[in-house]
């Protein structure tokens, strides 16, 4: 019996049982991405965020949207099958790296046991989230996870409300301040949480994000923190959350002290894909 395999002009080939981290030629995880889009927009959940995309971040991520694409993640375990606790969602590629969220979340959890809404000494920063989840981690596992410079400072409730790409353009963008926290992990961004909604939902604000609920694979249906502080508050005490009806709105971290978590982070550039579809029964192994 003979098999024929068919390889693309950039090298790729459909026999997908060679590509991975044990042959002489194993494929990224972010290019593996990349190639899932293909160049066509929408292609397998995927849109490629260019300038010309619209209404799109225009920072050249490449990003995954909709009610359920094909993203999921085997992360922190080799058993197969994948166990619940271990599966994660790539929300993106970002520069060459791939960006990921835990599919369940973490538990409820004090955003600052202080009040105030500054992430850098943020208890969920450095005693949940660099502390103890971190640390739970297999060195192998946490090995694969980059330092990154998250950024912090926020926005305002008109910015933050707003439209997907005003949010993303106030928050990490163009008009974001510079200032960064360095750590490996975070929480999501409110801009990612609106570009994982359906394309046609880019032009809604996001206090009216509960309308694209069911066209947006982050949404667990619970009420989340974000990484984003509102920079309106006079007591420097409110973040924005992803509410359990999928818009986005702030609260204060005592009057609403409790939220869910879900640790993001980002991989290293060198991680592989080993094999998997996506699916939530065969997530993408990687190494």
């Amino acid at each position: 019996m003979f098999k024929v395999y068919v390889v693309d002009t950039e090298g790729y080939s459909s026999d997908t049982s060679s590509l991975n981290a044990e042959t002489e030629n194993p494929i990224l995880l972010a290019d593996w991405v990349i190639n899932e889009y293909n160049g066509t927009q929408g292609k397998n959940g995927i849109y490629y965020h260019t300038s010309s995309l619209a209404n799109s971040a225009g920072d050249n991520s490449y990003r995954y949207a909709g009610a359920n694409p094909n993203n999921y993640v085997c992360f922190g375990s080799d058993t197969s099958p994948c166990p619940s606790d271990n599966l994660y969602r790539i929300i993106g590629v970002f520069t060459n790296q791939v960006k990921l969220i835990k599919a369940s979340n973490l538990g409820s959890y004090v955003w600052n046991s202080n009040g105030t809404n500054t992430w850098t000494n943020s208890s969920l920063n450095t005693s949940i989230l660099n502390g103890t989840y971190l640390n739970g981690l297999e060195s192998k596992w946490s090995n694969l996870i980059s330092f990154y410079n998250w950024k912090i400072n926020g926005m305002s409730s008109e910015n933050g409300l707003s439209t997907p790409k005003t949010v993303y353009n106030y928050e990490v963008g163009s008009n974001s301040s510079s200032t960064t926290y360095s750590a490996k992990i975070g929480l999501i961004y409110v801009s990612d949480y609106a570009f994982a909604a359906s394309q046609n939902y880019w032009t809604t604000n996001l206090s009216s994000y509960n309308n694209a609920v069911d066209n947006n694979w982050v949404s667990i249906g619970v009420s989340e923190w974000t990484i984003s502080r509102n920079t309106n508050s006079t007591s420097n005490s409110s973040v924005f959350n992803i509410g359990n009806t999928g818009r986005i709105y702030s609260s204060d971290v005592l009057i609403n002290p409790s939220k869910v978590i879900r640790p993001v982070f980002y991989l290293n550039s060198n991680v592989t894909y080993i094999s998997g579809t996506g699916t939530e029964s065969d997530p993408f192994r990687i190494a």
